[in-house]
């Protein structure tokens, strides 16, 4: 299924700015103008996987400015003004693939990523068009062989999320 709306990055969004401590200084920042130099503002991004163990991956939508029709192992974006991490990553999901994860899901993996797992078929998400290109479960050795073949590389990253969810009481894949 398909989210029609059409705006590729949201050029309206208003972010907390914080500091090189990642203390909230009281500013906020419109997305698409320049940062000043030592103003940052929370990314935040989730690993999806199924109870099968597998990992989602995402192709970028064609529209974006940043990395267009590549494909992820992350879901996530920008946290907007007043929202924590949680909350952030919590709303990018819904928005870019229509799934409701609630915090208790979420695991903690370092920084603003967490690691979810979820029982949905792909048939059950709606892809936001205007982020999301396309969708596709995949096992780790598949993601591994991808990641390798873009020039990039987030086995490590993966490895740390699969071994979360399976040292939890929310995590457990059926395999």
């Amino acid at each position: 299924m398909l989210n029609k709306d059409k705006r590729a990055d949201k050029l309206g969004e208003l972010w907390d700015i914080y500091d090189e401590k990642n203390e909230l200084t009281g500013r906020t920042h419109h997305r698409g103008e320049k940062l000043n130099v030592g103003d940052y503002h929370l990314v935040v991004n989730a690993l999806i996987f199924n109870i099968q163990g597998n990992v989602l991956l995402q192709q970028r939508s064609f529209q974006k400015i940043t990395d267009p029709g590549m494909w992820t192992i992350a879901t996530g974006g920008s946290a907007l003004t007043g929202e924590t991490s949680e909350s952030a990553v919590i709303r990018e999901l819904h928005e870019e693939l229509n799934l409701i994860v609630t915090k208790n899901q979420l695991q903690f993996l370092k920084k603003c990523r967490y690691v979810v797992c979820i029982d949905e078929s792909l048939d059950n998400m709606t892809r936001q068009i205007s982020e999301v290109e396309a969708i596709k479960w995949a096992t780790l050795s598949e993601v591994f062989q991808i990641s390798r073949s873009n020039d990039f590389n987030d086995d490590h990253i993966l490895i740390q999320a699969k071994t979360k969810l399976l040292d939890t009481d929310n995590g457990q894949f059926y395999t």
